[in-house]
């Protein structure tokens, strides 16, 4: 049963992400800034954030922001970068816990996680849909990012960073937080 649920939420998350267009930015500069699209027209500024998450770097960066918003329909994960700061990867888990795909370790493998994206010159942010029917009442985020910093308009430096939260075990710094959306209103 968990497997018919997991793959009937991947099929609607990989129809949402086929059907959006986007732009080949393979003509912009590294040190340029796009907002990446969002899987629907939603503008979340209307919206107001019910969970909210440092982006960390390196285990000590404050490399951005991650928030939650609902809607009467919809959960929304946006990915914000800090000044400075531009996201070139999203691995996003979202669901039950006990679905994060871990390494023999028990560490976190982002890059099975089912929602990727990349980004060639690098984006401030970047928004997920999912239908909130399709989500348990409570459960667990995972972000995972990399990011490059900026200093006069050139990469210094490149980092991976996660959403600040649970350690998954102390070998790892991955990390996850939860969410119940009876916490938020719509």
């Amino acid at each position: 049963m968990k497997t018919k649920i997991l793959s009937l939420f991947l099929g609607v998350f990989t129809i949402t992400l086929t059907s959006c267009e986007t732009e080949n930015s393979s003509d912009q500069s590294t040190a340029s800034r796009q907002i990446a699209p969002v899987a629907n027209s939603v503008n979340v500024s209307e919206l107001s954030p019910c969970a909210y998450t440092e982006l960390i770097a390196d285990q000590r960066y404050d490399a951005g922001d991650i928030k939650v918003y609902f809607d009467a329909t919809n959960v929304y994960v946006e990915y914000q970068a800090s000044i400075s700061w531009l996201i070139r990867e999203t691995h996003l888990f979202i669901g039950k816990q006990n679905m994060i795909p871990l390494n023999r370790y028990g560490s976190p493998n982002p890059s099975l996680f089912p929602i990727s994206e990349s980004f060639e010159g690098g984006t401030e942010a970047a928004i997920y849909s999912l239908p909130r029917a399709g989500l348990p009442k409570c459960f667990t985020i995972s972000a995972f990012a990399v990011v490059n910093r900026l200093q006069n308009g050139s990469v210094v430096q490149t980092e991976s960073a996660w959403s600040e939260g649970v350690r998954f075990n102390q070998e790892s710094w991955g990390m996850f937080f939860d969410v119940c959306q009876s916490d938020c209103s719509n």
